[in-house]
């Protein structure tokens, strides 16, 4: 159905067996076409006349295409297929859409959804419903840090088409039909087995944590000043404290740990964790303990008893300011991971 080219690095044109009819999201676009582009912009694209924007990429392709925008490498596509539909996806994830925040920028998760199936307008409107709930629902594994979980990026754009030839009998494409069944599957395993090969265990740590790499070194340099080992230079201990982290990143038991306090966080600033308040888990109650048992277990599962009493020594220190607040369950994770690298270096320096 689709033939796929890029004829510049900023530009992929999709071309169409026929003519489709489309329902999309993206405004000043053809109702029927035989083409898809998807063209790179700049991050902070602003076109005051978006409609004069689009006309002149059409005009560049020369085609009476929909037109795609969007932050990303469209090179980096992910096309999907199964019967009777093809899928062809950018991904880009941020800045991530926050409700109650209004933000800028064109990441953008781009979704075109081709069926061979008979969808009326009604039925293209539910295959649209379709695609956005799957795409929310892949978003929401990959935990793009948000004040809540985020349904996706504050650019995103969904099409739906199927042949013009074919008419438009089926008024449904949700989930529960066949049609909308597999097109949800494909976008929720397609766009989270992308998502997961472009984070990494450092994009998902820093989604979990709101930290990235370098900033959990600096946090942890901070802490070791308070009890430096005399001797050794700040380079080599940045530079261990790096390797430990990385190390303990690779390892999916940790990854589990931060993952877990970063839903249980997600629960409780939401008011669904039963028992406690939204205010109580904003004030980090003293009502709950299981943040410090989490903690605690993966201190000792790191580094032992003295991961342990490390983690504890941190926990007493935050009051200095040498560990950046975060959420209940989040802020205690974060001090079990640096603790137990410091607690190793401390150890490594002794022998």
């Amino acid at each position: 159905m689709l033939e796929v080219s890029s004829p510049s690095e900023d530009l992929v044109v999709a071309e169409l067996e026929e003519e489709f009819l489309f329902l999309t999201t993206i405004p000043f676009q053809p109702k029927v076409a035989r083409s898809l582009v998807f063209k790179r912009v700049s991050y902070d694209f602003n076109c005051p006349d978006l409609s004069a924007y689009y006309a002149k990429v059409r005009e560049e392709v020369g085609r009476n295409a929909l037109v795609f925008l969007t932050a990303a490498d469209v090179r980096r596509y992910l096309h999907l297929s199964g019967e009777g539909f093809e899928i062809l996806a950018t991904i880009g994830l941020s800045p991530p859409a926050c409700p109650g925040y209004v933000g800028r920028g064109m990441g953008t998760i781009n979704l075109a959804v081709l069926a061979r199936a008979p969808l009326s307008e009604s039925g293209l409107a539910d295959l649209l419903r379709t695609a956005a709930e799957a795409k929310s629902m892949a978003v929401a594994e990959l935990l793009l840090r948000c004040n809540s979980r985020s349904p996706g990026t504050v650019s995103d754009a969904i099409a739906v088409g199927r042949p013009l030839s074919l008419g438009g009998e089926a008024h449904f494409a949700g989930m529960g039909t066949r049609l909308g069944s597999a097109v949800s599957r494909a976008i929720y395993e397609g766009l989270v087995r992308e998502g997961m090969r472009r984070l990494g265990a450092e994009g998902m740590a820093a989604n979990a944590l709101g930290l990235g790499l370098e900033e959990m070194v600096e946090i942890a340099m901070n802490l070791y000043s308070l009890a430096p080992v005399p001797g050794l230079s700040s380079e080599r201990v940045r530079g261990e404290l790096r390797e430990t982290i990385l190390r303990y990143l690779a390892d999916p038991n940790v990854m589990a740990f931060l993952i877990a306090a970063r839903e249980l966080d997600l629960h409780a600033l939401a008011g669904s964790l039963p028992g406690l308040s939204r205010e109580e888990a904003e004030a980090d109650s003293m009502k709950v303990v299981a943040d410090e048992l989490l903690a605690f277990a993966l201190s000792l599962y790191l580094a032992g008893f003295k991961g342990l009493l490390a983690t504890y020594w941190v926990e007493r220190v935050k009051k200095e300011g040498k560990v950046k607040e975060l959420p209940l369950f989040e802020d205690d994770v974060l001090s079990a991971l640096l603790a137990s690298g410091l607690s190793q270096l401390y150890e490594r320096a002794r022998s």
